[in-house]
């Protein structure tokens, strides 16, 4: 993940992290590889849950990149 601000978006929070596909397949792949080591583990779960977490920050990154490019 990228911990710098693109140019010329404003944010209102501290700091600004960028997703990267990368960053989704790493954490996809470390939870795939916790979930068949030891799918009923605390390690699996924080894995899936971390997961989740970057997936939806993805997202959301790429509805804010949609709406600045297509805002009037």
């Amino acid at each position: 993940m990228q911990g710098t601000q693109p140019e010329g978006q404003q944010r209102d929070r501290d700091a600004y992290v960028h997703v990267t596909d990368a960053d989704v397949h790493a954490a996809r792949d470390a939870w795939w590889r916790a979930q068949s080591e030891d799918p009923a583990s605390e390690r699996t779960a924080t894995l899936h849950e971390s997961y989740r977490q970057i997936v939806h920050a993805q997202a959301q990154q790429i509805a804010e990149e949609f709406r600045a490019a297509h805002a009037r």
